[in-house]
């Protein structure tokens, strides 16, 4: 396992994407992100699973989309050299202007909209801890 650290609550860390960790710098983008508290993945893991009924009326569902986007929702805080196809700069929206739990998902959900699915399902593989290290990192 090599030497354990401990996290720090409520920093932020630096993280480019795989598929960019070979481009030259000033072309990645580095996406900040802030690792989950414990009540938090406590909380997002309490809403994987939803069942309801009985006997043959039973249904049950694990909900691994909704379980992505709360995770982001959470961990991810910004985003630096991000762009458009086109050159235009990617805006960050701040969720915290807004005043009201469902103001500020509203500006996240906006936020990751302009995500690409691949990037979304890793930077939460990441906030999870389930990222797994490759022999050179």
């Amino acid at each position: 396992m090599g030497k354990l650290f401990g996290v720090k609550a409520g920093s932020i860390v630096e993280y480019v994407v795989k598929a960019q960790r070979g481009d030259p710098p000033e072309e990645r983008t580095t996406f900040l992100l802030r690792p989950l508290s414990t009540r938090e993945h406590a909380e997002i893991q309490n809403k994987l699973y939803e069942s309801s009924g009985w006997g043959k009326k039973r249904q049950e569902r694990f909900l691994t989309g909704t379980q992505i986007v709360l995770i982001l929702r959470k961990g991810l805080v910004g985003w630096k050299n991000f762009h458009y196809e086109d050159g235009e700069e990617v805006k960050w929206e701040d969720p915290n202007q807004e005043r009201t739990e469902e103001g500020r998902d509203m500006i996240m959900d906006r936020n990751l909209d302009r995500l690409p699915n691949a990037v979304r399902q890793e930077l939460a593989e990441e906030l999870r801890g389930e990222a797994v290290l490759g022999e050179d990192e």
